[in-house]
């Protein structure tokens, strides 16, 4: 099930983030996403698998970090999030959908790139490790 984070989820979600990215959001960064209608995480039997979090900007929606636990990779969650993302883009009549991805993790691009989306570009400098490629899909 996927619903929105309450405070209570938000080590599990720091424990995804810090199992899932080389330079982690800290905790206080996710705390200060609580009560957004865009930061949501997938549950099963009561263990959070997955999490994202997706602004709103202007008319389009831009997911800012999501991951999933990495005993549930392709398992499906990611595909549920980013639908998850795609129906939040559509309730806010957003026609695009946007990210970046580290420019090393091709994996990670290729699972966008199966779902739709296309590559605006490379951004140099974006994250302190990498460049980012910038991708879009219309929703």
């Amino acid at each position: 099930m996927i619903r929105n984070v309450a405070e209570s989820d938000l080590s599990a979600i720091v424990d995804i983030e810090n199992l899932s990215f080389s330079v982690p959001w800290p905790r206080f960064l996710f705390k200060s996403y609580l009560g957004c209608h865009g930061f949501a995480l997938y549950e099963q039997n009561g263990i959070v698998k997955g999490y994202v979090i997706a602004d709103i900007i202007d008319s389009r929606i831009h997911i800012g970090s999501i991951a999933v636990h990495p005993k549930y990779l392709r398992s499906g969650i990611g595909t549920k999030l980013l639908d998850w993302c795609i129906d939040f883009g559509k309730i806010y009549g957003a026609a695009i959908i946007t990210l970046e991805v580290r420019e090393k993790n091709r994996n990670v691009q290729m699972f966008y790139l199966n779902n739709g989306f296309k590559v605006m570009g490379i951004v140099t400098g974006y994250y302190i490790d990498d460049n980012a490629v910038a991708m879009y899909r219309d929703i």
